[in-house]
């Protein structure tokens, strides 16, 4: 597992002991007053570390996974330890782009197995209506929030995931550190059927650095006669980073 351990002064622990939280832990409210600029700035670097961000209509620091378990840990010993697993949840117009691309056929259902590794928190998943699909996420707080809506979930490392079954349709955005997007790519097309489609979102890096693994990923993709396009800059930017990306496309 990739992690990095954070480090917070007595200030920032402070602001923490003192949040009140509303909404089931989704929302901290912090109190006794607007923070100096350079408190905030310390302290947003923690909110933005737990998966949080300033919403000022609902007045505190929205998040979508209860992050208290984690807040205690850090109040703790002035640590926070966060896995390092390349979650940006894909924009609602990227996952437009990538069902125009990838299309399902109207009206197939239950006989219709669709794949989406590295589920996050469903981003993908609610546009999926009707079909058969199964969800794998490895963070287990992700993996907790899919099972609330989504039948089938399973907690594990996708490239540990190997069935007889095949899958008509994959959709996915893999965590892009250290190349592991390609390693994603390769082991999804083992798991697709023949006349079945996939979709990634991919790191631009696959495709311009010049290592070993890299210039092996494009030659294997111009093998497998794929299509590669890149989304426009900024894509991301909405999910909390600006690294650009393109969608890879294989129907096998």
């Amino acid at each position: 597992m990739l992690t990095k351990t954070l480090k917070f002064d007595d200030d920032v622990l402070d602001v923490f002991c003192a949040m009140e939280w509303r909404n089931n832990g989704l929302l901290g409210i912090i109190t006794g007053g607007q923070l100096e600029r350079d408190l905030y700035v310390r302290c947003n670097k923690a909110y933005d570390a737990l998966g949080g961000k300033w919403d000022r209509k609902a007045g505190g620091i929205v998040f979508k996974i209860d992050p208290r378990p984690q807040i205690e840990g850090l109040i703790t010993d002035g640590q926070l330890q966060v896995e390092r697993d390349g979650f940006f949840e894909t924009p609602r117009k990227v996952v437009e782009r990538m069902l125009e691309l990838v299309p399902f056929p109207i009206g197939e259902t239950n006989s219709y197995f669709v794949l989406e590794p590295s589920a996050g928190l469903g981003a993908i998943a609610r546009y999926l209506h009707g079909l058969n699909f199964t969800l794998i996420e490895k963070n287990h707080e992700r993996c907790e929030e899919l099972k609330k809506t989504y039948k089938h979930v399973l907690e594990m490392d996708f490239l540990e995931f190997n069935q007889s079954e095949f899958f008509m349709r994959i959709y996915m955005n893999p965590p892009f550190e250290e190349l592991r997007d390609i390693d994603h790519v390769i082991h999804a097309y083992d798991l697709l059927a023949d006349g079945g489609k996939m979709i990634s979102v991919m790191a631009e890096s696959a495709f311009f650095r010049s290592d070993k693994k890299s210039v092996a990923f494009r030659e294997w993709l111009e093998e497998v006669n794929a299509y590669n396009e890149k989304l426009p800059e900024g894509s991301f930017k909405e999910s909390g980073t600006g690294v650009n990306a393109r969608l890879v496309v294989i129907e096998k």
